[in-house]
């Protein structure tokens, strides 16, 4: 069996599997030998790695990717670097051990020196490996080695304007679910869990904000089977309702709207329901394919059909999951616990996952020490879907950063060196595009090699375009050149280069120029640019109305990470706490908060009026300082 393809079906490189056998006293793995016998190759993995054992194949042939650098190469043909960069230069190719090859030049020198490859597989005739712009199914249905496949929990998350009933709808449905004995001592550990209803189990998560599920969605992590928009029926539209009901176009995820606060006397179920189907969503009854139910989450009132509607999606959807294979997890959230240490609130995605697993997140590694359900209660085992709290992360994990588990250190670490090495040679330049009136978004694709820029340009075009455009201008592979800068000025096309080199003094260029360009090994980097650019285009009137306006008094030091505390009286009009609070600066808004608590007299209150002194906890982007004039805002959206 070749040895570079033993090594890559174990997760090491070929030198530490020449250490491991000559550590076991396996002769063959010695000097520059390439070919191991089939027996010792079943031996050295049944040591490294049982789980590969049963299903290792005899394969005496030398697997490459798409491009390859020089030093990678000579390593998989067990040729010293030098001949291999002697052999470059003799058929007129000048590189260095770093830079990077195609299949067809590494196959031609090889085949020179005696050695024939092949392209690794699903990448035959130069094509890239398919990529993909990944959904929620993509996620848990991506087979990895071994493993069986069975019917899974939806993943529903709820989203909606602030005040509007999210937070009041989870925890309705978490407490409807537990035995009332229970339901009193229930504290929110972490804001994702599962629940049982007609026999069937439904997962619950909590995304933190819009911008981390569009984080999580981009980076193929996908959560949500389903959202839950939450609109109060009082209330109507509001700016962060059409952002959810963007957001879930672009990701073309199924949506429930639920219309809460029906139990309050001005709530207008159809006036809410008009409101928004004029931005897309068309209920079922008149003809469109969007569930609208009328709900109080308060009383409860119709949270029964929610589920109900959940498990029939889910079962039209037939939704799998895999088992008995490499556990994985993505990560909803993840924090510094004074206590704990870093943890991190993950759903997992793959097999199961139990107390001592190693594992590797983007370079980094860590070791689960304790596992929390929903319910706060300490776990020693988490199955697929079930959302958890894992302690015993190395380092804070972004979020929608997937965990790979492991029997042992080693291969964890194996994983996250293959990661930094990775990430090395990743760069992103970015300079932003001049702004015009034009809606559309221009942009040139560069690639290494044709199946790359395939792949690419089929992601891109998989990408909703309903209200903005994307406009292909140029595609090509090759380096980033002095003529891709120029067509990009004159067009006002912005450069995505995937996978591909960008030439210091071109780089220089477009900076000087203001040329939009970005360069990056990883897919969704480029496709979360796209995304946010269409967002960003994707405009609606709104009209800010200020309701009260207040003077801050004392600003004091939060024990909370991102919680801002003051104090302050109000000058006119009303604090009130299901809305938002501003700073501005002139004509510009300088800092924007969500409220959490608002109190009077160390009493938590709904609003605070004219000439009251008031105490407030809130979260936000921006600074505040004793003397600021705080707006209290409503936001509405204009069709």
């Amino acid at each position: 069996m070749n040895i570079s393809t033993l090594a890559k079906v174990l997760g090491t490189t070929v030198q530490d599997l020449r250490d491991s056998g000559a550590k076991n006293g396996m002769r063959s793995f010695s000097g520059r030998n390439t070919r191991i016998p089939y027996t010792d190759a079943l031996a050295i993995t049944k040591i490294l790695r049982p789980d590969k054992a049963e299903k290792l194949k005899n394969d005496d042939n030398i697997y490459v990717p798409s491009t390859v650098s020089v030093a990678e190469l000579a390593e998989v043909i067990s040729k010293p670097p030098g001949l291999v960069v002697k052999t470059l230069i003799m058929n007129g190719i000048l590189a260095t051990l770093n830079e990077k090859i195609d299949f067809d030049t590494a196959a031609l020198i090889s085949e020179e020196m005696g050695i024939t490859i092949h392209p690794e597989k699903n990448q035959e005739n130069d094509t890239a490996a398919p990529v993909t712009y990944e959904t929620s199914e993509n996620i848990f249905t991506r087979a990895v080695d071994g493993g069986n496949f069975v019917t899974r929990p939806p993943v529903v998350t709820i989203m909606g304007h602030v005040d509007h009933g999210k937070t009041t709808l989870l925890d309705t449905i978490r407490k409807s679910n537990v035995a009332a004995g229970e339901a009193g001592a229930i504290t929110q550990h972490i804001s994702s869990y599962q629940v049982s209803f007609d026999g069937k189990t439904i997962t619950f998560v909590d995304t933190p904000g819009h911008e981390a599920f569009t984080a999580m969605r981009a980076r193929g992590t996908q959560l949500a089977d389903i959202i839950i928009l939450v609109v109060s029926a009082t209330e109507g539209a509001k700016p962060q309702t059409v952002e959810v009901i963007e957001r879930a176009k672009l990701s073309r995820t199924p949506v429930i709207v639920a219309i809460n606060k029906i139990d309050l006397p001005e709530a207008d179920i159809e006036k809410t329901k008009a409101d928004i189907a004029a931005f897309g969503l068309v209920p079922e009854e008149w003809g469109g394919d969007t569930a609208y139910i009328a709900i109080s989450g308060k009383l409860g009132t119709n949270v029964d059909q929610i589920l109900h509607t959940i498990l029939l999606m889910a079962e039209v959807a037939d939704l799998k999951g895999q088992i008995d294979c490499q556990p994985q997890a993505v990560v909803i959230e993840s924090h510094l616990d004074k206590t704990q240490g870093n943890v991190a609130t993950i759903l997992i995605t793959k097999d199961t996952i139990a107390i001592s697993d190693h594992f590797a997140y983007g370079e980094h590694t860590g070791k689960v020490r304790k596992i929390t359900d929903g319910l706060g209660k300490n776990q020693t085992k988490a199955s697929l879907c079930m959302p958890v709290e894992i302690s015993g992360l190395s380092q804070v994990a972004n979020t929608g950063e997937t965990l790979f588990f492991f029997d042992n250190a080693k291969d964890a670490q194996n994983v996250t060196n293959a990661e930094k090495a990775k990430r090395a040679n990743r760069k992103i330049f970015f300079s932003k595009p001049k702004e015009g009136s034009e809606t559309d978004i221009k942009i040139m694709l560069k690639t290494d090699v044709l199946g790359s820029l395939e792949a690419l340009k089929e992601s891109v075009i998989k990408i909703p375009q309903d209200s903005v455009k994307v406009l292909i201008l140029s595609e090509s592979v090759g380096e980033v050149s002095d003529s891709d800068i120029d067509f990009a000025q004159t067009t006002g096309a912005t450069i995505l280069a995937f996978h591909t080199a960008v030439p210091a003094k071109v780089g220089e260029r477009a900076r000087q120029n203001q040329i939009g360009l970005i360069q990056s090994d990883v897919i969704y980097e480029l496709l979360e640019w796209i995304e946010e650019q269409i967002l960003a285009r994707t405009t609606h009137e709104i009209r800010v109305e200020v309701i009260g306006t207040a003077k801050v008094l004392a600003v004091f030091k939060s024990e909370k990470p991102k919680i801002v505390v003051f104090g302050g009286e109000v000058l006119s009009g009303k604090i009130n706490d299901a809305k938002m609070l501003r700073i501005m600066s002139g004509d510009e808004e300088k800092a924007r908060f969500e409220i959490v608590e608002l109190q009077k007299s160390k009493v938590k209150t709904k609003e605070v009026n004219i000439s009251q002194q008031f105490g407030i906890s809130c979260t936000g982007r921006g600074k505040v300082e004793v003397g600021d004039i705080i707006e209290c805002i409503d936001e509405i959206v204009i069709k």
